[in-house]
């Protein structure tokens, strides 16, 4: 085979220096052997089936025609066909896929000692970061609160709502842990087989201490911390009220869930101490061969499959319930009880008593509250000033009665002060002001909201009062009249049925009696 080549460079595979090739060369191959050869090219897609005999890499190759010229290959051409050994063999004789540990600190588990510090350092980062879930879950969910144990907002504005919803998103898709451990238990345990070549190791082989059983442990405890923070996510995102709150919940739970990752970072720096630096340090460099016997593809992509539908399925079903409930006012007080000074306004003195949500008119978005007589007092929210108002559903003026449409909560009679707040409650501790008879504003002495809901909320009646809905829509606490308790919450004694006092002096001499006895029948 005559190859013409014009001011050609060579450059052999160790990195030599290189051959000028300035003229033509003839390598000299038996024909047989070279149609051959040929032909196992085109058949195998490979080097010559005759490379590797001796007497194959004893050929000659002669540039020109002066015999001085002839160079000897035969270490040239081992050297190529080493450097590509994965090249000569047929892809029918082995199915091998390469894989790395994922550099984390659960990946220590699998395969060291179970009295190494790198064992150690996996369980306690594990560890750590289910406990901070657990002190998490705790601080969040409120099992005395029957009717909102875990916090959700009473309601949340549109961009809040928006944010909610490409947060769970992300939090789904980035979550790493899940999917590691999905991946390992797709590729299998290999234990491999002797006699394997070094390239085609196993992870038992590669890391000799790794166990079926660590393997399984490094799945589990990978797989549980990663679900449990998808679900401490979601529950930090829906108690968000605002876009900053949503997004700073959302970081932080995040910087948990990486937390495995950032040890194995400090490790590698060898902030951690030697030993862990270089099992940090060689574990990246050593890659096995999973083999197809091992891989556990079809169960793998079910659980996959599983994994996202479920999530998708359980996190956005979820979202619709909570943003349902927000939208109907579930989550917020049924029945209020108010109390307003009257040293300025005396007819606010009257409006003392219980209030009952009214979902059927909103104003500004939110459920207002009035008592159960009509054209009695209002509690609603005025979006033109931004705060909840105490008004009256009846025009004082004219003393008559106006239509649902044409309550107005701006025309008020008492304020809180400026809020954004779904729930009157909020205002509470803020300031209120009411309107004087000659229209001024000046600031209310005293208020009082409190919710009264006994069904949702444990020991609310106390001890003397047990709570029950008496053919009526709202609770209320019935007290023990054998104890002698009255009041909302049977918080207080009744009076003495019988009073002895001294006698007091009556004009014109003579004295009151000195005992004194209640009226049978009345009421406290």
């Amino acid at each position: 085979m005559n190859i013409d080549t014009e001011n050609q460079r060579q450059m052999l595979p160790d990195g030599s220096s290189p051959i000028d090739l300035t003229s033509n060369f003839t390598l000299s191959i038996p024909q047989d052997r070279a149609a051959e050869d040929d032909a196992s090219v085109h058949e195998e897609g490979s080097l010559p089936a005759s490379i590797g005999d001796d007497d194959y890499y004893d050929e000659k190759i002669s540039f020109g025609d002066d015999d001085e010229d002839d160079i000897d290959i035969r270490n040239v051409i081992k050297r190529l066909h080493s450097e590509d050994t994965t090249t000569t063999q047929s892809t029918s004789d082995r199915d091998y896929s390469k894989r790395n540990l994922p550099d984390d600190t659960f990946s220590f588990l699998i395969y060291s000692d179970v009295r190494s510090q790198c064992f150690l350092c996996g369980i306690l980062v594990f560890l750590f970061q289910m406990s901070i879930y657990v002190v998490l879950a705790n601080d969040i969910i409120n099992v005395d609160n029957k009717k909102n144990p875990v916090g959700f907002p009473f309601n949340v504005s549109i961009p809040v709502r928006i944010s909610e919803v490409l947060a769970i998103l992300i939090s789904i898709i980035t979550q790493h842990d899940v999917r590691k451990a999905i991946c390992l238990y797709r590729d299998g345990f290999d234990k491999g087989k002797e006699g394997t070549s070094t390239m085609d190791k196993s992870i038992a082989q590669v890391f000799p201490g790794a166990t079926l059983w660590k393997w399984t442990l490094s799945i589990v405890l990978r797989a549980s911390q990663g679900f449990l923070g998808l679900v401490i996510t979601f529950l930090l995102i829906m108690r968000s009220s605002s876009v900053l709150d949503l997004l700073l919940n959302f970081s932080a739970i995040e910087f948990v869930a990486e937390l495995d990752d950032v040890v194995f970072g400090l490790a590698k720096e060898g902030l951690l101490g030697d030993v862990l630096k270089k099992e940090a340090k060689d574990m990246p460099e050593k890659s096995y061969r999973v083999s197809k016997e091992c891989l556990n593809t079809v169960y793998a992509m079910k659980v996959s499959l599983l994994y996202f539908v479920v999530l998708f399925l359980s996190f956005f079903g979820s979202w619709v319930y909570i943003y349902w409930q927000q939208r109907s006012g579930a989550y917020l007080c049924q029945q209020i009880f108010s109390q307003f000074g009257d040293e300025i306004l005396p007819m606010l003195g009257t409006f003392t008593g219980m209030f009952y949500q009214n979902n059927t008119k909103k104003f500004g978005g939110r459920s207002s509250y009035t008592d159960d007589q009509p054209g009695g007092p209002l509690l609603a929210y005025c979006k033109n000033e931004t705060r909840w108002t105490l008004s009256l559903t009846k025009d004082v003026d004219t003393d008559e009665f106006l239509s649902m449409d044409k309550w107005d909560p701006c025309n008020w009679l008492a304020a809180s002060s400026e809020s954004e707040s779904y729930s009157i409650l909020s205002t509470t501790s803020a300031p209120w002001v009411i309107k004087t008879p000659t229209n001024r504003a000046a600031p209310l002495t005293h208020h009082f909201l409190m919710c009264y809901e006994c069904t949702h909320v444990a020991n609310f009646c106390g001890d003397y009062g047990s709570c029950v809905k008496p053919g009526k829509k709202y609770d209320q606490c019935i007290c023990n009249k054998e104890e002698g308790r009255y009041g909302l919450r049977c918080e207080y004694s009744e009076p003495c049925q019988v009073v002895e006092a001294e006698g007091f002096s009556k004009e014109g001499g003579g004295l009151f009696t000195s005992k004194y006895y209640r009226l049978e029948g009345a009421d406290t």
